[in-house]
C-alpha cells in the first residue's frame, strides 16, 4: 500500500513538472537566455545603456527688488578775518548731494515634457549618470530637448521613470528652430542697435 501511494505521489510530481514549463512558456520563459533575466530579476534600469524615462516638470519663479537712496548735506561758515585780514567779510559753504535708486526684477519659466534617457556610466557609488535628446520636427519646425544629469538607483521608480527634481546636476535644455522661431527673432539692425546701447 506505501509503495502505491509513492508512486502515486511520483507521478503527480512527475505531471506537474511536465505542466509547468507549457504554462510558463505560453505567459513569460522562466529565463531569458538573451538578457539573462528571469522571472525574480529586478527589472529596474541599473546598467549601462538601459533606458530611463524622466518626467520633466520644471517650474521656477524669481522675483528680485532692491531700493537705495542717499542724502548728504554739509554747511560751512567762516570769517569775518581780523587784524591783517579784516578784509575778509563772513563767508559759508554749502554742499548737499541726493541719489536714489529703485530696481525691480520678476523671471519666470515652465517646462513640462517627458524624455527616455540612457544611463551611460554607474559611478562608484551605484548612482548613475543619464543622458538623452529628443527632437521633433513638426513642418520644419525642430524642437530639440536635451538632459544630462546623475540620479540615485533608489529614485527610480518601479516603471523606469524618475521625476526631474529628483535629478542632481540636470542640465535641460529646450530649444527651437525654423520659420516661426526666426520670424519671433529681432532682425540683425535691432540686435547690433541693442549691442551697442
Amino acid at each position: 500500500m506505501k509503495r502505491n501511494a509513492w508512486w502515486s505521489l511520483a507521478a503527480a510530481v512527475a505531471a506537474a513538472v511536465a505542466l509547468a514549463p507549457a504554462t510558463a512558456s505560453a505567459n513569460r520563459p522562466l529565463i531569458d537566455l538573451e538578457t539573462g533575466t528571469s522571472l525574480v530579476s529586478n527589472m529596474k534600469a541599473h546598467r549601462v545603456g538601459d533606458l530611463v524615462t524622466i518626467l520633466i516638470t520644471e517650474e521656477a519663479t524669481a522675483t528680485s527688488s532692491a531700493k537705495t537712496k542717499a542724502d548728504n548735506k554739509s554747511e560751512h561758515t567762516a570769517g569775518p578775518g581780523l587784524g591783517a585780514l579784516d578784509f575778509i567779510k563772513t563767508f559759508g559753504l554749502s554742499s548737499e548731494n541726493k541719489f536714489q535708486g529703485n530696481g525691480d526684477t520678476q523671471r519666470a519659466g515652465n517646462l513640462q515634457a517627458q524624455i527616455t534617457a540612457r544611463i551611460t556610466e554607474v559611478l562608484h557609488n551605484g548612482d548613475f549618470r543619464l543622458a538623452g535628446s529628443r527632437m521633433v520636427n513638426i513642418n520644419g519646425e525642430k524642437q530639440m530637448i536635451e538632459i544630462t544629469g546623475i540620479c540615485r538607483a533608489r529614485d527610480i521608480g518601479s516603471d523606469n521613470s524618475i521625476m526631474s527634481t529628483y535629478i542632481s546636476d540636470a542640465q535641460i535644455a529646450y530649444n527651437g528652430s525654423g520659420l516661426v522661431t526666426d520670424a519671433a527673432q529681432p532682425g540683425v539692425v535691432t540686435r547690433i542697435l541693442n549691442w551697442l546701447f
